[in-house]
Parts: structure tokens; sequence; C-alpha cells
């Protein structure tokens, strides 16, 4: 039999630790040069020891307190091998010393799985011993198992007697004192009885109502949220110093980029957000670049000079929204190879804004109203063109182009302002006039609030602030809880409110009208009539009667043409009543109201789909916008004189750009979609016969359209080994030969990398392409495991083939579809990523535990350690703790008492 030293191969560490484990153990009894001997020569000398030892017994304790169950102590462990097992004292040692190296892998849950694990502990131990259980035994004093049995039955029967006492000696002394221990029992049961009636008619609602609904009317605002925007002079200085240094680089490289010095617009924001600092900045600015004597920078000189005097002019004046930008036009282009693509151009018949006010005014078409136009209402209730009224609003639009218009002092609520949107265009307006503008969004991020900050940064002026709440128009709750915030917690007295959030519904129709479309309802529809009520009493309650807030109702042309769009033209015929409702329910001391039927307006959530066919549109003789036409239109309706009459009487605005005099709009709309796809496809299928005539002709010439004729490229794979130099080449190392013993030291003859992204080659990919490509694909999917490779028959087809198949089906991959089919996979579980539990045997970080420290309340029940883990309890926690030896067994109880500090698991 081989002896320590053989066992541990002449590691000198391990055979140290073993050797201290057995003095330890054995203390005296171990003999001199014990890693020399046999191991049954050194286990006779040894002998036998009366228990476990200083080594075991920690070993065994440790192991009881943290596999077995709670109240699952040593001494029931005990108790039960002598108990079922008939196994006194040594064997029972023996036997847990074996259970060492079955150790569970985590605590168990029950007394029975700890039963049920002793049981497999003793048949391993049984057979290895060559012992046969009967039951409960004495050793009689020949060594031999007597055997006396107690059925385990009987002792159950008997334990829950005990048991049935218990309660019956607890029932007695409850009914003594008053207490009915059935009180909270039958608490529980009403309200369990409650909670099943509750969750039906949860069911109920969420069936009737539909989950969409329900999920889309949740609130979301939270003040605590709200982002404030009001530094103003600080982006001010900083796109002055930019545009300067730009000018700047070019006039020292000569390279010409898309600056302008004559940007009437990029001044005029800079003119809004001037103030005294800016204007010392611009002027010391000027005398460093004179001073210079560069006559190349002359352009900057002239600018930063430029800057400081329109900036110094514009300290008396109040900001003003003026638009300079320009007009654009709807384009849709088809290639030669049937791309389909939509873009915006300059439009050419429109150069300036008073083109554009000159068109959409024009009401010389055989009795059809302008393009954009207001109407009034006549005695009879009827709403027709106003040529007066809608001369004061041109007139207005004109003042917008030419002077600019200021919103000093004004206050505005902006829903529905999202990317593309009309109402983000508005938001800009009214920042760029001066006003303190409290813009909404659903979908809050730190996305969301960088595009709100990036148009408070470009177009904020001077005393503007804007401020960035999250809230949904579905939600009453929401309602209540943003008024309260304007009208409380900012102290402002809203003077316009542009509710346009909106939520689109294309594809419903008659037949198929569900949860989707009534929350588009309640949002376009209902809540906006609750947020005019919840403003009117707001307004009310705050004393602001007698300064009305201008609303802005979004109307729409569309009253059912365009169909498939859920409840859409319903909800925005509903909202017309409300010009009847500020009569009768007498708004006009809180609210005033102005609806803007918003024509076809390009590239808006709602609209966006149908920017293909907006060519189409404008060459049946309908103008169509863009979201910031449309903010220019609206804005309109805020010049004083337009909103006088506002708070007399409702305005009726129309912006529909003729939409409303067109007829069949759905059948243009569906024939111009036809046109578009029959002519896609018909160049899309000659290209790809010129391609196959050619690659068929010139097969060489062609093989990046080798797919077009099935051909599959095959990857190519490449291993790249170091060259190996020959041996003759190595004569110089010759004299290393015979140093070391070559069969006990680790040779390392090659190298590799293996990380996050896989193998060097792999990862270079990603750092340099940002994507794997085929080649790099196929190797990370066989490293993987995704795929394997084949040489011979296929069961599926009976023919031999040699190439990759799938890891799981066997189904054969071809080396052009493996990017396509594991690629999107590949990137998910490769590079830095979050760990996935069901890859690293079930280890979750979400439920990574760590110890939290808690004092307890009452003395805890004792348990069982072994004598070294009771004294450091003791130490640790000093008279906070109790200990004690349990008679002969070696083991210790441990009793913490109140004011212990323990500390207990708690997931991460």
């Amino acid at each position: 039999m081989q002896s320590i030293k053989a066992i541990v191969s002449g590691k000198s560490i391990l055979q140290n630790e073993i050797l201290g484990d057995l003095h330890k153990e054995f203390a005296s009894k171990v003999p001199e040069k014990a890693e020399d001997m046999p191991l049954n020569e050194l286990g006779a000398t040894v002998g036998t020891s009366s228990g476990l030892g200083k080594c075991t017994q920690p070993l065994v304790t440790r192991m009881l307190s943290s596999k077995m169950p709670g109240g699952f102590s040593a001494t029931q462990v005990r108790s039960n091998l002598q108990t079922v097992y008939g196994l006194g004292q040594q064997r029972q040692d023996a036997l847990l010393l074996m259970a060492l190296t079955m150790e569970p892998p985590a605590r168990l849950s029950s007394n029975a799985d700890a039963e049920a694990w002793l049981a497999t502990v003793a048949q391993a131990y049984a057979a290895h011993t060559g012992i046969v259980y009967s039951a409960a035994s004495a050793t009689s004093s020949d060594g031999a198992l007597k055997v006396s049995t107690v059925s385990s039955v009987e002792l159950q029967k008997v334990r829950q007697r005990e048991i049935k006492h218990i309660q019956q000696q607890i029932a007695v002394l409850a009914r003594y004192v008053g207490i009915d221990l059935r009180h909270d029992s039958r608490l529980a049961e009403r309200h369990q009885a409650n909670s099943k009636q509750h969750q039906a008619n949860i069911d109920s609602i969420t069936v009737e109502l539909g989950a969409e609904l329900i999920t889309g009317i949740q609130p979301l605002f939270d003040a605590r949220k709200a982002r404030q925007f009001d530094s103003y002079w600080n982006w001010a200085c900083q796109d002055a110093y930019k545009w300067i240094q730009q000018t700047i680089e070019v006039c020292i490289t000569g390279v010409a980029t898309d600056v302008d010095v004559s940007d009437k617009e990029r001044l005029q924001q800079i003119q809004n957000r001037a103030e005294p600092e800016l204007v010392k900045m611009l002027s010391g600015t000027a005398k460093v670049l004179s001073d210079s004597n560069n006559d190349v920078l002359q352009p900057a000189i002239e600018l930063a000079q430029a800057l400081h005097d329109a900036c110094k002019r514009s300290l008396n004046q109040r900001p003003v929204y003026r638009e300079l930008s320009r007009l654009m036009e709807a384009k849709t282009c088809i290639s030669a190879s049937g791309e389909v693509s939509y873009t915006e151009i300059p439009r050419a018949s429109e150069r300036t804004w008073t083109d554009y006010i000159k068109h959409m005014s024009d009401d010389n078409h055989h009795n059809i109203p302008p393009h954009i136009h207001l109407r009034g209402q006549s005695k009879n209730g009827q709403w027709s063109y106003d040529k007066q009224l809608s001369s004061t609003y041109y007139d207005g639009l004109s003042n917008i182009f030419q002077q600019g218009t200021s919103f000093v002092g004004r206050t505005a609520l902006v829903t529905g302002c999202g990317r593309g949107s009309i109402g983000a265009e508005i938001v800009r307006s009214l920042l760029m006039g001066g006003a303190k503008v409290l813009a909404t969004t659903s979908s809050y991020s730190r996305q969301t609030t960088l595009f709100f900050e990036d148009i408070y940064r470009k177009h904020g002026s001077r005393g503007s602030e804007l401020i960035v709440v999250p809230f949904n128009q579905g939600s009453v709750q929401d309602i209540d809880s943003l008024v309260t915030f304007v009208f409380g917690q900012l102290g402002w007295d809203l003077d316009y409110v542009f509710p346009f959030a909106a939520v689109s519904d294309i594809g419903s129709t008659v037949d198929n009208l569900g949860s989707h479309s009534e929350l588009a309802l309640r949002v376009m529809l209902t809540n906006v009539l609750r947020l005019l009520g919840s403003i009117k009493l707001a307004k009310t309650k705050y004393n602001s009667a007698g300064r009305p807030a201008l609303v802005v109702i979004p109307l729409s042309p569309n009253h059912g043409d365009f169909g498939g769009d859920g409840l859409y033209g319903e909800s925005k015929i509903a909202l017309e009543t409300a010009f009847n409702r500020w009569k009768s329910e007498m708004w006009g001391d809180h609210i005033s109201i102005a609806g803007a039927v918003i024509g076809w307006t390009r590239g808006t959530g709602l609209m966006s789909a149908n920017n293909l066919v907006a060519e189409a549109i404008e060459n049946a003789g309908v103008r169509t916008f863009s979201p910031r036409e449309m903010a220019f239109n609206i804005s309109g309706l805020l010049n004083p004189r337009v909103a006088c009459v506002a708070h007399q009487q409702p305005v009726w605005a129309d912006f529909s750009g003729g939409l409303n005099q067109l007829t069949q709009l759905n059948a243009i709309v569906n024939n111009e979609r036809s046109r578009i796809k029959t002519k896609c496809g018909v160049l899309q299928r000659i290209v790809e016969g010129i391609t196959y005539e050619y690659t068929t002709q010139y097969r060489g010439l062609f093989t990046n359209s080798a797919a077009q004729n099935d051909i599959k490229l095959l990857a190519r794979l490449q291993n790249h080994f170091p060259a190996t130099k020959r041996y003759e080449d190595l004569q110089n190392l010759h004299y290393l030969q015979g140093m070391v013993n070559l069969d006990k030291v680790v040779v390392v003859t090659g190298y590799g990398e293996v990380g996050p992204h896989g193998n060097a080659e792999t990862r270079w990919e990603f750092e340099a392409f940002g994507e794997l490509s085929t080649e790099g694909c196929i190797e990370l999917a066989w490293i993987m495991g995704l795929i394997k490779h084949h040489n011979g028959l296929l069961p599926a087809t009976g023919q031999h083939y040699i190439g990759w198949v799938d890891a799981k089906s066997n189904e054969l991959v071809l080396d052009a579809d493996i990017k396509e089919r594991y690629h999107e996979y590949i990137l998910a579980h490769t590079g830095i990523r979050l760990i996935e539990p069901e890859l690293v045997n079930g280890y979750n970080p979400n439920k990574k535990m760590v110890l939290r420290e808690v004092s307890i309340e009452h003395d805890m029940e004792p348990f069982e350690a072994s004598a070294d883990e009771a004294a450091a309890f003791k130490q640790s926690n000093s008279d906070k703790v109790d200990i004690w030896e349990n008679g002969d067994s070696g083991s210790w109880s441990v009793r913490f008492l109140k004011g212990a500090l323990i500390r207990v698991p708690a997931a991460v």
C-alpha cells in the first residue's frame, strides 16, 4: 500500500498539511516519519480512537450546522443513526466521516430530506463496511450488534399525541384569558374571500376593457423627475464662440464648410440670448482678433464685430420668435434598382415666408377658401370663411416673419411634443419668444431629456425656461397631478395650452376596434376635456379668473376619409363640441378656445407612414406641411389681435391645406401606393434579370452577385500559427538539456487568447469593424457549441456531406447562412454582458447574498456547535451569548440572547 509521500507525488506543502491534521487528530499516537510508512501500517500504529478529534469534529459540526434544516441538530442526527440503524458511538463517528464526502450541495429544506440523506449515507456506509442493518441496537461485549427494535411509526404516533396534548393545553389557557385563537384565521378567511371577489372583478374589467387600455392609463407623472433648463446665457456664449472659431478655422485652412457668416437664423438665436457678459466677451474677442494684424482672419473679425453690435442692440429689446428657416416640400424618389426613398427639398416656389403667406392666403380659386384661413360663426351656428378675421391672422403671420413676436412673461403647457412632432416645433417657437414652457413626455428617459435639452440649447432665449416632466394624457391621475404641479408647485398661471398628445391606431377598422382604439379615444378626446376642466378649476382655486388660458385644440379634416385609423375621426369631430360648450358651460373667464384643423403634416408620428404619397397629394391640389410650417400657422393664433377675438368667442382655424376639399382621398392614396409598389417591383425584376445574365456569362467577375444565382459562397477560414524553428536552428539552447526533470515541470509550448469575444481574431473584428465577418461568425459559433463539423452521411438526405451542421438539430448549415442564422445570438452572448443564470449553473447575480447585521429582540432557541465554534460565538458576543457542554457527546449548545448581533443573508 502506498505511503503519504507517494500519494502526494512529492508535493511538500500538501504532505505537511496532511501530517499536521494527523497530529491534531491523534496527538502523540502519530509516529515519526509517518509520511514514509504504508497507510495500513500507519493505521495499525495509530490504533483506534475514542471519538472524533480536534480535526474531524469541527468538520462534522460545520457540515451539519450548514446543511441540515433548522432544528435538526447533531444530537438528532446521532439519535436517528442509533434508533433507526442501531449504530453505536464509534460507528456513528465512522458514518459521519463518510458523510463528509457526500455533503449535500445546499441546505436541506426539511427533516424528511435530512432523514432521506442520512439513509443514503447509511447505505453507502453499510456497503463499504459489509454490515447489515436491522433496527436500533446496542453493542454486546463481543462486539456483535444486538438488536432492540423501536418502530419509527409508533415513535411518530407518540410525537403526534404530545403535540395534540400541547394544543389542548394552549386552547384551555386561551379560553381562560379570553383569547379567541380562531379570530385571525376567520379574519384571514374573510379577506381571502374578498380577495377572490376583487380578483374576479379585476378579471372581468380586464376582459371588458382590454389589457392595453388598462396598461395605457397607468400614471407616469413624478414631480421629482422634472428637468429644468434655463441657462440660456451659457449656451449663447458657447454658440457665439463656436461660430467665430469655425470661421477662424475656415480662414486658416481654406477648407470650405457649411459655416455661413451671414446666417440670419443663427444670428437671431444669439441675439435673443444676449446678455451684458456676452457683449463683453464678443468685444474682447473682436479686439484680440483685430490686434493680431492677420488679414486672413478678416471674415472672423467682421463676424465677431457684427455679433457684438447685434447683441448690444438687443440688450434693450425683447427676445422674439421670428421664423427664418427654409420652406421644404416632399420628394419621393425611386432609384434605377427599384429602391424607394423619401426626402425633403427646398420649395422652389416659396423662397421666403412672405411667399408662403401669400400662397396660403390666396382666395382666387373659384369660391374655394384659402389653404389656411379662419372661420367665423353665423347666427345659425354655421362656420364659414371669415375674410376680415383671416386678414388679421395673415397680418400676424407676416409680423412673425418680418419683426417677430415676443412671448416674454407668458407661460405655456404643451403635451405631445416628441421628436418630429408639431408640439416640439411649438415648444421651439415659444422658447425663441421668451416664454416659460412646461413640456410633457410619455417616454421619459435620458434620450428624451437630451432631446429637450438640445431644443433649449439652440432656441432658448433670454428669460425663457423649459421644464420637462413625465406625463400620460391617458391617466386622470396624471392630469390632476400635472395641473396641481403647474399652479401649485411652480406657481404659474397658464396663458397657452396645447393638448397635442395623440396615439396612433393604424389598422383598426369597424370590425376590429379594440382596447388600443379606446385608449386612443381617451387620450385624444376624453382626457383633453378633462384637462380643460382641471385647468378651469385650478384658475378658480388660485384666483386667476379673468385671465383665460388660450387652448389650441387639435382638430382634423379626416373624418373617416382615410379609414383604418380607429376612432381618430370620431375623436376629432367630438372635440368640435368644445366651441358650443365654451358658451353653454360658461368657460369664458377661465379658458378661451381656438380650434386648429391640422392638415396633412409630413413626418409626424401619425403621418410619417404616409410620407411616400405626400408628393402625389400635393399634385392633387392639396398643400402638405412640415411640422415647422404647421407650428408657424398655429403660432399665428397667439397674435394678440387674434387672441383677443378668442377671448370673446371661439376661433376656428382651418389649416387643412385644402385636404377637406379633396374627394376620394383614400383612393388617391391607395393608387399612389400601388403605383410605387408596381414600379419598384418592375425595376427590381429588371435588375435581377440583368444581374443573372451577366453573372451567368461572366461568373468569375461577379462573385458579389453569386447569391443571386443560388451560388453559396464558402467561408475562407484560416488558422494563423506562428512559424516554428527547425531543430538545427536551436543549437544555441542545447546547454539547457538535463537541467530539470521534464516529467515534473510544466512546459508551455504554445499560446492563445480566450476572452469575452472569443480569440484574438474575433476580438479584433469587434474592435475594428463593430461586427463579425462570416468567418468570425463560424469560428465563434463553433466555439460556443452552436455548430459542429460533419464528415459523413446526413441522415436527412442519405448523402455524404462535409461541412457544418447545427449542434442541436444536426440540420445542414451552409457557410453563407451561418451569419444570418447565429449572428444575433452570438452578439447577445459575447462581450461584457449580464450573467445568464442558465449558463452558469444557476448563479444569479440579482440574488447574490450579502450578510446584513440585525439585533435580535428576544432570546433564540439553542443550537449545537463544536467547542471551538461555541467559544468563538462567546468571544464575539460576550454576555449576549450563553454556551454549555452537552454531557459527554462532545458537542456544545449555543443560545443567542436579546440584544445579540447576528448577520442574516439578503439578496443584493
